[in-house]
C-alpha cells in the first residue's frame, strides 16, 4: 500500500471521467443519491487506474432510464441500467439487499433499498465494499481501508455466509491474492477449505476465467492456495500427484499457454491423456488446449544434441512452442549446458531464418505446375522431399537449386 494513501483519500490522486460526475450531477439535481463504488474506488486507493467505474444510487432503475436520454436496462430486474454518456457505457444500479442463495450463485430475492450501507453489506470483501462521493470522500462502513492498509482479503461479515451465497467469491478471494500480493485472513481462508466442495456448482467457464487471471497475475505462485484450500481438488478431474512449487511462475513470461503448461508439470500432471482431459473439462479453447499439450510434449523429451534434429522438432512443433517450453526449463535447470547449447542453436536458426516449414520453402506447388509438374498428389509428395532436404541443409533453399532437384526427380521417376 503506497504511503500516499492519506492523500488519496483527500482526492488528490482520485481521477474520476468528467461523464461519471455528469451522471452522479444529474442523479443529485433529482433528488437522488449516487456514488462510484465497488472495484474502482479499491483501485483508485491503490494509486492504479480503474478499468471501470460502476456507480449505485437511491434511484429506482424506473427514474434512471427517466433521466437519462441514453440508456440501456441492461439488468433492469436487479437494478441496473447502463447509462451512455458521450458514447461510453457505465451502469448504474439500484442500492439492492440480496437473499436466497439456492443455487450457490445468484440471489433468489432482491429487493431495492434506499440505504448505502445496506447496499454495501451484501458485497463479497471489505476492499470491495466501499464507495466514493467527489464532495463526501470515502464511505466505509466495514473498515476496507484498514484491511487495504494491511493488504488483507477478508470477507464482509460472517466468511462462511459470503462464500455461501455465493461460491465463485471463493476463487476471488485468490485472484485478488494473486493481482495485489494480499494475504487473506485466516477465517477468511477457514472458511474457503470448510466450504470448498460448493466450487463444484459453478460454470466451468467462470471457474477457467478466475484461473487464467491468477495464472497471468503479478503473483501467480498463489496458486498454491487453490491446492492448500482443496478448491482444485473440486475443480480438475484428475488428482494432482506433486505437491507443487509454483514459485517459478513468477519468473516465466506473462503468458497464458506457458503458465498453464507449467503448472501442470509443476503438478505432476505430465500424461497427455490427463493433460487432455483437464484442458477438454475446463472448457479450454482449443488453441489453449492444443497449446498446452504442446508445450508439455516438449517438456518431457531430450532436447536435440544437433541443427538438424532441431529444425526437424521445429518444423513439428513451430518456434513459439518451443520458446515457450524452452523458457520453463531454463528457470528449471539453470545450469544446464545442454540447454544452453539448445538455445544458442535455436536462436541462430531463428536469426538465420533457416526453412522450418513448407510454407518457407523456396518452391511452391504453383512453381513446379508452371515447369509442366503432373498436377496431384505428388506434387506435395515432392515438395515433402524437397522440404526434407532444406531441413538437413538450409543453404539448399533457393528456388533454382530446388526446380534442379525436382527436374531429377521428376526424369527418374516420371512425375
Amino acid at each position: 500500500m503506497p504511503d500516499r494513501l492519506c492523500t488519496m483519500l483527500s482526492g488528490e490522486y482520485l481521477h474520476i471521467p468528467g461523464e461519471v460526475l455528469t451522471i452522479i450531477d444529474i442523479l443529485e439535481k433529482n433528488g437522488h443519491e449516487a456514488f462510484i463504488v465497488g472495484g474502482c474506488v479499491r483501485d483508485m486507493l491503490l494509486g492504479l487506474e480503474p478499468k471501470d467505474f460502476d456507480i449505485c444510487t437511491s434511484a429506482l432503475p424506473e427514474q434512471v432510464l427517466q433521466l437519462f436520454p441514453k440508456c440501456i436496462p441492461t439488468g433492469i430486474k436487479h437494478g441496473t441500467v447502463t447509462v451512455l454518456v458521450n458514447d461510453t457505457p457505465f451502469e448504474v444500479t439500484t442500492y439492492r439487499i440480496e437473499s436466497g442463495y439456492t443455487d450457490f450463485r445468484h440471489p433468489d430475492n432482491v429487493m431495492f433499498s434506499d440505504s448505502l450501507t445496506e447496499d454495501l453489506k451484501r458485497r463479497d470483501f471489505t476492499i470491495n465494499a466501499m464507495a466514493y462521493h467527489p464532495a463526501r470522500g470515502v464511505v466505509d462502513p466495514f473498515d476496507g481501508i484498514r484491511d487495504l492498509k494491511a493488504k488483507v482479503i477478508r470477507t464482509v461479515g460472517n466468511p462462511y455466509e459470503r462464500f455461501g451465497e455465493d461460491a465463485l467469491r471463493m476463487l476471488r478471494a485468490i485472484r485478488f491474492q494473486a493481482v495485489y500480493g494480499f494475504s487473506i485472513e485466516n477465517k477468511t481462508f477457514s472458511a474457503i477449505k470448510a466450504l470448498s466442495n460448493n466450487i463444484s456448482v459453478i460454470s466451468r467457464e467462470r471457474i477457467l476465467e478466475e484461473l487464467n487471471r491468477i495464472l497471468l497475475s503479478s503473483y501467480p505462485e498463489t496458486f498454491i492456495n487453490l491446492l492448500d484450500s482443496k478448491l482444485l481438488s473440486h475443480i480438475l478431474p484428475v488428482p494432482l500427484p506433486a505437491t507443487a512449487d509454483l514459485r517459478i511462475l513468477t519468473r516465466l513470461p506473462e503468458d497464458i499457454y506457458t503458465r498453464w503448461a507449467a503448472f501442470l508439470f509443476l503438478a505432476g500432471v505430465n500424461n497427455p491423456d490427463d493433460i487432455r482431459i483437464v484442458c477438454t473439462d475446463l472448457k479450454m479453447s482449443n488453441r489453449l488446449k492444443d497449446e498446452i499439450l504442446m508445450i508439455s510434449k516438449l517438456l518431457g523429451v531430450k532436447f536435440p544434441k544437433n541443427s538438424y534434429t532441431m529444425r526437424l522438432i521445429l518444423s513439428e512443433t513451430g518456434t513459439d512452442s518451443f520458446a515457450r517450453a524452452l523458457s520453463i526449463l531454463k528457470i528449471l535447470y539453470p545450469e544446464s549446458e545442454d540447454l544452453k547449447e539448445t538455445e544458442k542453436d535455436f536462436n541462430r536458426i531463428i536469426s538465420e531464418k533457416h526453412c522450418i516449414s513448407l510454407s518457407g520453402l523456396a518452391v511452391k506447388g504453383s512453381d513446379l505446375l508452371s515447369a509442366g509438374f503432373k498436377p496431384g498428389k505428388n506434387i506435395g509428395t515432392l515438395l515433402n522431399v524437397l522440404f526434407t532436404c532444406v531441413l538437413q541443409n538450409p543453404d539448399l533453399n533457393r528456388k533454382e537449386l530446388l526446380m534442379l532437384f525436382a527436374g531429377i526427380i521428376k526424369n527418374k521417376f516420371g512425375l
